[in-house]
């Protein structure tokens, strides 16, 4: 048994069971081992069925002292009753629609049962509860409990012991996410005999003195900790190994990255001063220092024969398109093309007509590729015109979706990648501008996704980072609201009316569950 062997060789996982299995991505032993819970439910406190009030969710352990089904003809429903007792006292258990239950549950079977307990006509009964069988023959003992791959140690009160392996009763119970047809008790079936088998087997990931520093859990013990978990606390703590693992290999994923850029040579572009102040001068407002700052760092990064690999960092509205157009014009006065690419059709179209009146009088040609037309200076082309410009050389900016790497677009001389709101665009998407060139381009990320400083050097370690931290002078607030259905209407209405009187609305996230 190892993490490679599919699906289709786990025993009790069927045909049916398989298709709804890899609905949810899982293929093999190690994607079903490594399918987590999101939640936990806490099973763990045993209460005599004397102490069971009405309203709360209990969980019980007693004896079936009788169990039948009843059809009722009004609802043309099964009603499967039964009677549990403990030392304590007894209660009736009800189960609607589950008829086949009584072929699972005999009179005398030990049981834990857990669901909410219901109050009706003066009587209390236990309501279609979760339930799981044990031994009888058991010998009730206390018990101090039991650490990594053993049995787990559960709060069973008077019936705790060394015996008794429950898996979705007297315990906290894992909760996975779902797909239709496929349950978490079923998910709890077929992982914990899966992790008992394998547990030898599974190898350490981490170094030892990582592990050690990090006072991180052994993956053995962190694997069945954050399925089974003994408390809370040792879930929270298999889901910090994992989560810093996670990190961690990304880290190394980000080094690889930077060290393998480091190797590449790009083109060096001279800083072109006079042309960068005419452009600065013409604005019709002042660069906040930040602006100044990072347009600075932008253009140094420039002149160097290492490919710059830069995150442009601030809120909407902070000007990171205008640092990004001077670079891309101190790039084209090099005799080089830049490459913008947006997330959607939308955002490049905006950033299209913004680049073009900011680079007014400039003499650059702007190109536009979308799904549906193509624009070159300023006129509707064809898409087979626009690409011959391009190879040309004639394009000297081309603004599009990342659909710019995967179309048949071929550029004479690529020195500047711009990209908003992508920022994992790696060496292999970069080549790919430039197949027949013997440089990579320079990269320059934009973002307007708060970034702490510490998170944003973990997440993008191989990106120098530029921070705009400052709004221009006479910027307005950007606001942002979250529209409930209930007042869909009045969003649309108020879209319309803004529309009609010439205003620009950004509606980043346009669902039925939003608006």
């Amino acid at each position: 048994m190892n993490f490679s062997i599919l699906i289709e060789k786990i025993p009790r996982i069927g045909p049916q069971y398989q298709k709804k299995l890899k609905r949810l991505g899982i293929k093999t032993v190690g994607d079903l081992i490594f399918h987590f819970p999101h939640r936990y439910e806490d099973f763990s406190d045993i209460l005599p069925i004397s102490k069971a009030e009405p309203g709360k969710v209990v969980c019980l352990r007693g004896k079936i002292t009788e169990i039948r089904n009843i059809k009722t003809f009004r609802k043309r429903m099964y009603i499967t009753e039964a009677k549990i007792s403990d030392s304590s006292g007894e209660i009736r258990v009800v189960w609607f629609n589950q008829p086949y239950l009584i072929n699972t549950l005999k009179k005398s079977d030990f049981v834990f049962l857990a669901g909410k307990i219901v109050l009706k006509s003066g009587k209390k009964y236990l309501s279609n509860p979760a339930y799981e069988k044990i031994n009888p023959k058991i010998e009730i003992q206390p018990h101090p409990g039991l650490n990594g791959l053993g049995r787990p140690a559960s709060n069973l009160g008077p019936w705790r012991n060394s015996d008794i392996d429950l898996t979705h009763m007297g315990r906290l119970v894992p909760i996975y996410p779902e797909t239709e047809g496929m349950s978490s008790r079923w998910l709890r079936f077929i992982i914990k005999p899966l992790l008992i088998k394998i547990k030898n087997e599974i190898p350490e990931t981490l170094p030892a003195q990582v592990l050690k520093k990090n006072k991180l859990l052994l993956i053995k013990e962190a694997i069945w900790q954050i399925h089974f978990p003994e408390n809370l606390e040792k879930a929270e703590l298999a889901k910090k190994r994992f989560v810093f693992e996670e990190l961690f290999n990304l880290s190394l994923a980000i080094l690889s990255e930077k060290i393998k850029l480091a190797k590449e040579k790009a083109i060096v572009i001279p800083i072109n001063l006079s042309l960068v102040k005419k452009f600065v001068d013409k604005l019709p407002f002042t660069l906040t220092p930040d602006q100044k700052k990072a347009a600075w760092q932008i253009l140094k990064d420039l002149e160097k024969i290492k490919p710059m690999n830069r995150l442009l960092n601030g809120d909407v509205g902070s000007g990171k398109t205008v640092v990004a157009i001077m670079a891309a014009l101190n790039t084209v006065r090099a005799g080089l093309q830049v490459t913008f690419m947006a997330p959607t059709e939308i955002l490049a179209k905006q950033h299209h007509k913004t680049i073009t009146n900011f680079l007014k009088g400039f003499k650059i040609k702007i190109g536009l590729i979308t799904g549906k037309e193509n624009f070159f200076d300023g006129k509707k082309i064809k898409r087979k015109e626009i690409i011959e410009k391009i190879k040309q050389g004639a394009c000297h900016i081309l603004i599009g979706t990342h659909a710019l790497i995967q179309e048949k677009v071929e550029f004479k001389k690529t020195g500047l990648v711009i990209i908003d709101e992508q920022h994992r665009f790696g060496i292999e998407q970069r080549a790919k501008l430039c197949r027949k060139q013997k440089f990579i381009p320079h990269l320059l990320s934009m973002s307007a996704t708060p970034i702490p400083r510490t998170l944003a050097l973990t997440i993008y370690g191989d990106l120098d980072l530029s921070l705009l931290k400052e709004m221009p002078k006479g910027r307005k607030k950007i606001m942002t609201k979250i529209i409930p259905s209930s007042k869909r209407q009045e969003a649309y209405d108020f879209i319309r009316k803004e529309v009609k009187s010439g205003r620009e609305l950004n509606l980043l996230k346009f669902h039925k569950a939003e608006i």
